[in-house]
């Protein structure tokens, strides 16, 4: 074999001549794990077209494009059961009328979860926010003697029901009367 002949050249994967992927190739390109991908196919998700002759298994585009997808339907919180079913959906229909609705109704219930989680997240980022604004105003606290019971004392935190929700809770002033 000649010298520098092997599987990189110039800093650069060499692609194969029938555009297949291999499991490397697959978590590279997703941004995920060799395991990731190896999971993926273990649980009937991810399919190898063939194997190669060392016996490495190898994807078409369409396999990591389903990974992509995959992997952004679990960061979304989708659960392993939920994607299966998304993704059998299609063959166990008898026509692509049947087909269509199902994985329309399917998605649509998911639309709608995904708009609750949307508020909830919005909700909690801007409590958060507000919370952090306070937390610096603490920053330069140093006195042990009175933390934390006279937090509420301080002139940072004297009025509860202007805190944030994470504040209060954190500090244990929910409910304190002003």
């Amino acid at each position: 074999m000649e010298e520098g002949s092997g599987l990189r050249r110039r800093g650069r994967r060499r692609r194969r001549k029938d555009g297949l992927l291999t499991t490397g190739d697959m978590a590279r390109l997703s941004n995920s794990t060799l395991r990731t991908v190896r999971f993926y196919e273990e649980e009937e998700i991810l399919r190898p077209t063939l194997r190669s002759e060392g016996g490495h298994r190898l994807f078409t585009k369409g396999e990591l494009e389903k990974l992509l997808l995959v992997t952004d339907m679990r960061a979304a919180g989708l659960s392993l059961e939920e994607i299966k079913t998304i993704l059998q959906l299609r063959d166990s229909s008898k026509t692509g009328a049947h087909a269509s609705n199902r994985v329309g109704q399917f998605l649509q219930g998911q639309i709608d979860s995904m708009r609750q989680k949307v508020q909830v997240l919005q909700r909690l980022q801007q409590d958060f926010e507000l919370a952090a604004q306070v937390f610096a105003k603490c920053q330069y606290c140093n006195n042990e003697e009175t933390y934390p019971s006279e937090c509420k004392f301080c002139g940072v935190m004297d009025k509860p029901t202007t805190l944030p929700r994470t504040v209060r809770v954190l500090w244990s002033l929910a409910g304190s009367a002003e």
